[in-house]
């Protein structure tokens, strides 16, 4: 078996002619996904081999070579496919357009990378019978020992003026081997608290009050910038708050990831938030709260620093985990009587909302360990099964306190 990790590295200064090469071709291939998606909004096409006649051959006809060519395909499928989903769930959206470079799909095929003394050098290939470029690379040292490991699909994009190459790593995967009762770690992730993290002996939280105020931050200078119409301004803070968010996310990740480790045989629970965006509303406020909330890579973060650690990392039915007691197993509404505190109005077991939360997803990954994650919904009046609860849930007792305060 094997673990997929993407790593994005700089090309070193490609000479004109390439850098000539680089633009036209990224161009071409922006065309012809432009192409695919005419053609799939004209003839309504949605699958992968209708679109693949309609555009395989016309991506031949301008000079793309075979790999280049299905990597167009590829993109012009991934879009109509996504303007779909969007429909489905009475998303209110226009059929999409290529506003912006896609960059160079670079098949399996039609690249590869070979080390040469201390410099790794990226090999393209521009047709059959042409030599391939020869494009140096600048790789961290944190990621030399990975590039021989270089293996599937991979693209060349522009960042301003400088061109980089985001490679796919297959790593084997080290099989787990359990010699004891699994561990169940329970992470809660939410906007007021980033994650409420449910360990054995005790309970991490991480505050995002600091995260939401730079946000706010974010969000106010945007609207400064653009009520004066300074878009050189907005284009000048292009990418930081991203950049600044996903550091954010690594720091999280990597301690959640470090102390699991501390424990026996540590599986750790994640809620399946699919969809989320589509099924919660609210002000306006709220909204751009719930759009620029990085769940989603949060989540693939510590998948992905877990699976390092041979950890397994399981998701869980996210429905009644914030309004059902861990102790009694009762569900309802009015366990909740604010965002921050719960009480349970049957045996009134008193606790922090999240923490509450981050309890019973523990308490659902023994199941989800075994069967995966439900998608069926429960019976009307059915409640909670608790399989497996933390001592301090049992008991009423709570468990140590830990408020980690990632530095930003």
């Amino acid at each position: 078996m094997y673990n997929t990790e993407c790593v994005t590295v700089k090309l070193a200064n490609p000479t004109k002619c390439k850098r000539e090469w680089l633009e036209q071709t990224a161009n071409t291939f922006s065309h012809i996904v432009q192409i695919g998606l005419n053609m799939a909004k004209q003839e309504c096409l949605f699958s992968r081999v209708d679109i693949h006649n309609a555009v395989y051959h016309t991506a031949r006809d301008f000079g793309l070579n075979a790999e280049c060519a299905r990597m167009s395909v590829n993109a012009a499928v991934s879009l109509t496919h996504m303007y779909y989903g969007l429909r489905k769930v009475q998303k209110r959206v226009s059929f999409p357009k290529v506003r912006s470079s896609q960059g160079i799909g670079l098949g399996v095929k039609a690249y590869k990378v070979v080390q040469s003394k201390s410099r790794f050098i990226l090999f393209v290939s521009v047709s059959k019978n042409s030599p391939h470029l020869r494009f140096p690379l600048c790789v961290p040292n944190r990621y030399r020992y990975r590039m021989p490991l270089v293996y599937g699909d991979a693209k060349l994009f522009q960042r301003g003026h400088d061109w980089y190459v985001s490679l796919p790593i297959r790593i084997p995967q080290t099989p787990t081997v359990c010699d004891g009762e699994h561990t169940f770690i329970g992470v809660d992730l939410g906007i007021v608290k980033h994650a409420t993290v449910s360990f054995p002996d005790k309970v991490l939280f991480f505050n995002g009050k600091p995260a939401r105020q730079k946000r706010e931050h974010f969000a106010n200078l945007r609207r400064r910038y653009q009520k004066h119409h300074r878009l050189d301004r907005v284009r000048q803070r292009k990418g930081k708050e991203t950049n600044w968010m996903t550091d954010l996310n690594h720091k999280i990740s990597r301690q959640i990831v470090d102390l699991s480790t501390l424990y026996s045989n540590p599986v750790i629970v994640l809620e399946q938030l699919d969809g989320i965006r589509n099924h919660v509303h609210g002000s306006k406020k709220f909204n751009r709260m719930i759009a620029s909330w990085a769940f989603r890579q949060l989540i693939d973060f510590i998948n992905y620093k877990a699976t390092r650690e041979n950890i397994p990392v399981v998701f869980c039915d996210p429905r009644g985990t914030s309004k059902t007691c861990p102790k009694c197993g009762h569900s309802t509404r009015s366990n909740r009587p604010t965002q921050s505190q719960f009480r349970c109005v049957a045996c009134g077991y008193q606790a922090s909302a999240d923490y509450v939360g981050a309890c019973n997803i523990t308490a659902r990954g023994l199941y989800a360990l075994v069967h995966g994650p439900s998608d069926m919904a429960r019976p009307q009046g059915q409640t909670e099964e608790i399989s497996l609860q933390p001592d301090g849930a049992q008991t009423g007792e709570q468990l140590p306190v830990y408020s980690n305060l990632v530095s930003s």
